[in-house]
């Protein structure tokens, strides 16, 4: 009986259970695919599942970061441009780079070395899309001028920081005297390798946007389109834009008396300037807050302003430590966009985030990849880095005296970038 048992053992002890013979096969198969098969199939994955799959062993590791390979794959944020204002002239920016990437070093300059510098005195970041940015620079003068108020020269100019190459502007339209203009870009290598910017108006004596003047790097032309929208909408100059869709979204303040505490809108724009729609953002009270592209889905993150009753001018301390339980924090997702319905993602409250930091923050910008948001304090000058679900936190130190505008930035090592004649 002993003998029978201990032979029972022996077969269970050779014989692998089902679930490790089904891997055998697969890991055979798995090993049959070459670097070039496993590139391609990775080219087709989102960032954040190439950036985990770094772990699945060093071959892998060393085949994602690859140079080689880097025009192939999709990457992750790598951090965010910035500006401070300039410590001798105040009507002009030095820009600087919020490096969140686990590279010791910075994945582009802020100072964009490539750019001739005998040729554009001072470059202004504007904006980013999709791995290019959009600067406005203003020219060298060809003879000196004794007189200050020669206007100088300036246009736009499109480049990839990660490839050194750039593309410049034809002079945009001239805006009218009693109006203020801003541009943003829009740009998906995924569909084109052409590029859209879009210059606003803004009027400064009707209060809201009269039309757009957009260059086609297609065409190499500007064209001008009335603006379509119903409503009187003030689009903020000081945002990042977020192209999706085909169509370019910002945000804008509604005039409109019956809805004082639910004027926050979205606006979007296709790249033709033909179609125009707004839809309502979720209010919680007279939060403001930003857009972003998430996995796939809209975003809107926004600061959630408590509700003071001006009745009452003295608080208890017990009503004053209750009040820190309120949402600082809320963030939304719009996962079918043609229903416009946004959903409530997550939230976190003023008292957690104390318990963190101990400052004061606003909501900065959207991770594209996680479900993490993007705080940024006044009071120390710092940008803290806030996963919602796992409610980790990391805290980057900033310039100080920054203009609290922040372009995320994620590389685009591919050539595909119409029109670009920089070297």
């Amino acid at each position: 009986m002993e003998e029978k048992s201990s032979r029972h053992k022996k077969a269970r002890a050779t014989n692998p259970p089902a679930s490790a013979q089904e891997a055998v096969p697969v890991a055979e198969a798995a090993s049959l695919l070459t670097d070039d098969l496993i590139v391609e199939i990775l080219s087709h994955l989102p960032a954040r599942s190439v950036h985990r799959f770094k772990c699945v062993s060093p071959s892998w590791r060393a085949l994602i970061t690859d140079p080689a390979n880097r025009k192939k794959l999709p990457q992750a944020l790598a951090g965010f441009l910035y500006s401070t204002f300039h410590r001798r002239d105040p009507h002009f920016h030095e820009f600087h780079f919020a490096n969140i990437s686990n590279s010791p070093s910075p994945p582009v300059d802020p100072l964009l070395p490539f750019l001739p510098s005998d040729k554009y005195l001072y470059v202004n970041q504007l904006d980013t899309c999709n791995g290019l940015l959009l600067c406005r620079v203003h020219m060298a003068p060809s003879s000196p001028s004794g007189d200050e108020n020669t206007p100088v020269e300036s246009h736009y100019i499109v480049c990839n920081p990660a490839t050194g190459r750039w593309v410049d502007l034809p002079p945009h339209p001239e805006a009218p005297p009693d109006s203020f203009v801003f541009a943003r870009l829009a740009f998906d290598p995924a569909v084109s390798s052409h590029f859209r910017v879009l210059q606003f108006e803004n009027s400064d004596l009707k209060k809201y946007v009269t039309g757009v003047n957009i260059y086609s790097s297609q065409t190499g032309a500007w064209n001008h389109r009335e603006s379509r929208l119903f409503e009187k909408i003030t689009l903020f100059a000081g945002l990042s834009g977020v192209f999706f869709h085909g169509m370019l979204h910002l945000l804008g303040w509604l005039h409109h008396p019956l809805y004082m505490d639910e004027n926050f809108v979205l606006v979007a724009v296709d790249v033709e300037g033909q179609v125009w729609k707004t839809t309502r953002l979720p209010s919680r009270g007279l939060g403001f807050g930003r857009i972003g592209l998430s996995q796939g889905c809209l975003h809107y993150a926004s600061k959630v302003l408590p509700t003071v009753d001006n009745n009452k001018k003295k608080k208890k301390k017990k009503e004053e430590d209750t009040s820190l339980a309120a949402e600082i924090a809320a963030v939304w997702c719009m996962k079918d966009y043609d229903s416009k319905e946004w959903i409530l993602k997550h939230s976190v409250t003023i008292a957690e985030l104390w318990s963190i930091t101990s400052a004061e923050f606003d909501v900065a910008a959207i991770h594209p990849d996680r479900g993490s948001i993007f705080l940024y304090s006044y009071d120390d000058d710092t940008l803290a880095s806030y996963d919602m679900q796992h409610r980790l936190h990391r805290i980057l130190h900033l310039e100080e005296n920054n203009t609290a505008i922040f372009l995320p930035y994620v590389p685009l090592f591919s050539d595909s970038f119409a029109g670009a004649d920089g070297q």
